[in-house]
C-alpha cells in the first residue's frame, strides 16, 4: 500500500544507514516490515536531550512512527525492540552486521516491503550479536537467503550453460552466466573454481532457515572460498564494491594479526528460474 503525502503511520524498523543533516539532525535509512525502505529524517536527534537518539541507532530493532514528507519521512516517535551493543562493541561484529544492512540497502527498492527479508535480516543481526564462532557462515547463510528471496539466486543445480547434472569434482563458478560452469562448458581464462564441498554449503544454506548455520562445522580454506565466491557474485549483481567494504578490510587485518583468518571485500544478474517468483 503505497502511502500518501502527511499521512502518519507505525512500522516495525531497522537503521541500515544514518547520516548527519545540519546541526542537530539526521537523515536514517530504515528497513521496515510493513513498508520496506524508507528513508527518513530524524529532528534534533543529535543533541544531548534527545530521547530518540538511543532508539533509532545502526542495527535497532525499533518500533517508530513517522510522517510522509515530499522527499524525506519524519520520525516522530521511536521506541527500541532490540539493541545490540555486542556489535557496536566489536570491529567484526559491526563490519558484518554493515555487510548484511548494505546488502538488504542495496538489493531493495524503496517502498516495497518483503517481510521475508525483513525476518532474515533481524535474524542475522541476532545471530552475529550473539552466536560468537560462527559469524562468517550466518552472513554467508544471510547473503544466499537474501538473493533467493529477491530473485538473484545463483544456479547451483546443473550447469548453467548446458543444464547437465554436475558431477562431484571441482567446477568453475561464473557470477556473469548467473551460477555453476561444469568442465565440458568452461570457457577460457575461467579462474574462479568452485570445490564440491563449497557447492554443497552453499545449496544446504540456501535449503535451511536463517541460523542453521551453528549446525556447520568447517575449515578456514573452506570459509576462505566460500566468501571470494559469494563476493565475486555479489560484486557482479550490484555493478560494483561496497561502502562497508573497509570495515571488513579492516577486522580483516586486524584478524590475520590474531588467527590468520581472513574477510572478503566487495559484493548483477537475476536468474531466469527466480524472474517474476518473489517480486
Amino acid at each position: 500500500m503505497r502511502l500518501r503525502k502527511s499521512q502518519t503511520y507505525r512500522a516495525e524498523s531497522i537503521t541500515l544507514r544514518r547520516s548527519d543533516l545540519g546541526e542537530a539532525d539526521r537523515i536514517l535509512t530504515l528497513y521496515t516490515r510493513e513498508h520496506g525502505k524508507r528513508r527518513a529524517v530524524a529532528k534534533s536527534v543529535r543533541r544531548p536531550q534527545s530521547r530518540l537518539a538511543g532508539h533509532i541507532e545502526l542495527f535497532t530493532h525499533a518500533e517508530v512512527f513517522l510522517a510522509v514528507g515530499t522527499n524525506l519521512d519524519v520520525l516522530t516517535q521511536a521506541t527500541a525492540i532490540e539493541v545490540f551493543p555486542a556489535i557496536a562493541d566489536d570491529l567484526a561484529r559491526f563490519a558484518r552486521a554493515s555487510w548484511a544492512a548494505e546488502l538488504v540497502d542495496r538489493l531493495t527498492p524503496e517502498e516495497e516491503a518483503d517481510p521475508q527479508l525483513f525476518a532474515h535480516l533481524l535474524e542475522t543481526i541476532r545471530l552475529l550479536a550473539g552466536d560468537q564462532g560462527h559469524e562468517p557462515v550466518h552472513l554467508r547463510q544471510f547473503e544466499i537467503l537474501a538473493l533467493k528471496t529477491l530473485g538473484y539466486r545463483p544456479h547451483l543445480d546443473s550447469c548453467v550453460e548446458c543444464g547437465r547434472e554436475l558431477e562431484e569434482r571441482p567446477n568453475i563458478f561464473s557470477p556473469t552466466a548467473g551460477g555453476v560452469i561444469c568442465p565440458s562448458c568452461t570457457p577460457p581464462n575461467a579462474a574462479l573454481r568452485i570445490s564440491p564441498a563449497a557447492l554443497k554449503v552453499m545449496r544446504w544454506m540456501g535449503a535451511q532457515t536463517m541460523g542453521a548455520g551453528s549446525r556447520l562445522r568447517i575449515s578456514e580454506e573452506l570459509e576462505v572460498e566460500l566468501e571470494r565466491l559469494h563476493t565475486a557474485y555479489l560484486t557482479e549483481i550490484l555493478g560494483g564494491g561496497m561502502r562497508s567494504a573497509s570495515l571488513t578490510r579492516s577486522r580483516a587485518s586486524a584478524a590475520r594479526k590474531n588467527s590468520g583468518l581472513t574477510f572478503g571485500r566487495a559484493p548483477r544478474h537475476r536468474t531466469e528460474e527466480d524472474n517474476g517468483r518473489n517480486h
